[in-house]
This record gives structure tokens, C-alpha cells and sequence, in this order.
């Protein structure tokens, strides 16, 4: 009967060190993911200020190309060969500006796809972490129930002997 006993103590003893080691794990990913979390947070706004910043260089580029477009008017309307020139000059102006935004939103665009993929892998590792973290709370879920049917056949064990 004391071997039993101590078969009993023994397996309630390893289900013991099993929640404690999925315990540790869960701790683990708590930590991973609250450093995922931070990360996630960190680039979404990141993402968000190159996003004003295209939309502040697009508008920028539409109002050159507007003012582009307004030049090429009084260009065809102008009189005299002065007028011309300095109309020819601002156009000039203008379309250098026009390159100049348009390599700049060319390089925010570069910085925010990358910033947007970055931000899509460390979903895909925050969404992986939640899986492994639901899968111990499933695990010790179970070591739960089975720790409390040794728990119980073990008081069934002490209730016969007691009987005797």
C-alpha cells in the first residue's frame, strides 16, 4: 500500500514540475510578446509619421504641378521676349522642384514599404507567440485535470484504507 503511495507522490510530484516548467514557458512568451508588443507600437508610429510626410510631399508636388501648369498659360500669353524668359526660368524652377519632391517621396516611399513589411513579419511573430501561449494554457489545462484525478483516486486510496 505505501508503494502506491509513493507511485501516487511521485507522478503528483512530476505533474508539479510540468506546470511549473509550462508556467515558465508562458512567462517566457509573456516577456517575448510584451517586447514584440513595444517594437509593434514603435513602427506603427514611425509608419504613421512617413505617412504625413508622403501626404505633406504630395500635396507639396500637386501644388508645384499646378503652378506648372498655370506658367505654361501666361507663357503662351506673354508679349514680350522678357516676359518669356522669366516665365522659362520659373518653369525651369519649378520642374527641378517637382524632381526634387518627387525623389524624396520616392525615398519615403522605399522607407515606408519597408517599415510596412517589418511591421507585417513582427504581426506574424506576435500571432505565433499567441498560438504557443494558448497551446501551454491548453497543456496545463490538462495537467490540471489529470494532477486532480490522481488527487482524487488517491483520497479514493485513503478512504478504503481508512475503511480497513
Amino acid at each position: 500500500m505505501t508503494e502506491s503511495l509513493k507511485q501516487t507522490e511521485v507522478s503528483v510530484n512530476s505533474f508539479i514540475k510540468a506546470l511549473d516548467k509550462t508556467g515558465k514557458k508562458i512567462e517566457k512568451i509573456e516577456e517575448q510578446l510584451k517586447k514584440t508588443r513595444g517594437e509593434l507600437e514603435e513602427l506603427e508610429n514611425r509608419v504613421l509619421d512617413l505617412s504625413s510626410k508622403m501626404r505633406e510631399t504630395e500635396r507639396q508636388i500637386h501644388e508645384k504641378l499646378a503652378k506648372i501648369k498655370r506658367t505654361n498659360k501666361k507663357l503662351l500669353q506673354a508679349e514680350t521676349e522678357r516676359q518669356i524668359e522669366t516665365l522659362d526660368r520659373d518653369l525651369r524652377q519649378l520642374n527641378k522642384a517637382v524632381a526634387k519632391l518627387d525623389k524624396k517621396y520616392a525615398q519615403l516611399k522605399e522607407e515606408y514599404d519597408k517599415l510596412i513589411r517589418k511591421e507585417e513579419k513582427l504581426l506574424d511573430k506576435e500571432m505565433k507567440l499567441e498560438e504557443e501561449k494558448a497551446r501551454l494554457y491548453h497543456e496545463r489545462e490538462l495537467l490540471m485535470q489529470r494532477a486532480e484525478q490522481i488527487m482524487g483516486r488517491l483520497g479514493n486510496r485513503i478512504n478504503r484504507i481508512r475503511a480497513l
